[in-house]
């Protein structure tokens, strides 16, 4: 193989690894956002019902049973859960931690029981949250 062929190579393969950390970059930016815009939707639904702070709402929402079993509610129930988890407020620890059974999920009581779990574990570890980071100070101002 020639100098200049494998001159050529080499921007061939800089060129390559630049667009694909800028697609990997591209993607995770997009990620993230998604999953702020989702968060602020359901703290959004939840104020609408119990004003004050979002955690508050939040429980609050989960606590509320004016609605009965539907999986709608379940719906409703798991992604309060999963926004208590991302929020990142361990002021939801007791809380959560208050509906844990033990048992297998029982989807009848619209508790699921993974999703708790999940969010107390997110809340627990203290790890690094991007979406928070990039975005919380803009969408939520």
């Amino acid at each position: 193989m020639s100098l200049q062929s494998t001159s050529r190579l080499r921007r061939i393969l800089l060129r390559g690894t630049l667009i694909v950390l800028l697609v990997c970059v591209v993607v995770i930016i997009s990620l993230s956002l998604s999953v702020e815009l989702a968060l602020k939707k359901t703290c959004e639904m939840a104020a609408q019902k119990y004003p004050g702070d979002k955690v508050q709402a939040l429980m609050m929402f989960v606590e509320s049973d004016e609605y009965g079993y539907d999986a709608h509610r379940y719906s409703a129930n798991n992604r309060a859960f999963w926004a208590l988890g991302q929020l990142g407020d361990r002021r939801a620890l007791p809380f959560l931690k208050n509906l844990l059974t033990g048992e297998p999920c029982d989807h009848e009581t619209n508790l699921c029981q993974g999703e708790i779990q999940e969010a107390i574990q997110r809340l627990e570890s203290d790890g690094f949250n991007l979406p928070k980071f990039l975005w919380r100070g803009i969408l939520n101002s």
